[in-house]
This record gives structure tokens, C-alpha cells and sequence, in this order.
């Protein structure tokens, strides 16, 4: 990968999209391009979206500017060594989530 980009990088770049501000998709694209496609998709819908989310549904969000690096990455571990549950109330919240973010994905996609 050129310049060293970590999926870090990419975890921290894709995060953006659940900032409380306007959302720089050719920014996010830039990293997200020197990753395989069904990589971004995977990590965006299964890694970002779980754990950031919840920041977009709160009447006054707490991360307007950006997730920090370090506590971004320390929940997306956390919430991967999770027990995976595979029952219909976890399917049915993977499925709605998808569907909500899928605009900003389309929209990154995009520039992919």
C-alpha cells in the first residue's frame, strides 16, 4: 500500500461519515482507494458502522469534528471480539443499519 496507509487509516477515514458535520467523501475516497473495494465495503459496514453509528442518533452528537484515532480503534476491537450472535434481532439491526448508511456508501463508492 503507497504511504503507508493502515486499516487505521482506512477505519479512521470511513468514520468520518458519522461525524456530526458535512461529510468529505473525496477525502475518505483517497484513503479508501489504496484498499480493495470489497475490503472498504466490508470494513465500512461491519467495523464502522456498528460502532459509529450511534453518534448520528443522539439529538446533540459528541463527535462533531472526528473519532479519535486511538478510541476509535480500541471500540471497533472491542466490538469484534464480541460474541457474534446470529439470531434474527442481530440480523434485522445489520440489515436496517445497512439501509440507512447505504446513500453515504453509494456516495463514496462512487469515487472508488
Amino acid at each position: 500500500m503507497p504511504n503507508n496507509i493502515s486499516v487505521i487509516d482506512l477505519c479512521e477515514a470511513l468514520s468520518d461519515i458519522f461525524i456530526d458535520n458535512e461529510v468529505d467523501y473525496n477525502y475518505i475516497a483517497s484513503i479508501a482507494k489504496n484498499f480493495p473495494i470489497d475490503l472498504v465495503e466490508y470494513i465500512f459496514f461491519e467495523w464502522i458502522t456498528p460502532v459509529c453509528y450511534p453518534n448520528l442518533c443522539t439529538p446533540i452528537p459528541t463527535v462533531w469534528a472526528g473519532f479519535k484515532p486511538n478510541i476509535l480503534w480500541k471500540d471497533i476491537i472491542e466490538f469484534r471480539s464480541q460474541p457474534r450472535k446470529n439470531g434474527f434481532i442481530t440480523k434485522l439491526k445489520k440489515y436496517y443499519l445497512r439501509e440507512k448508511v447505504k446513500p453515504d456508501w453509494l456516495e463514496l463508492k462512487k469515487l472508488l
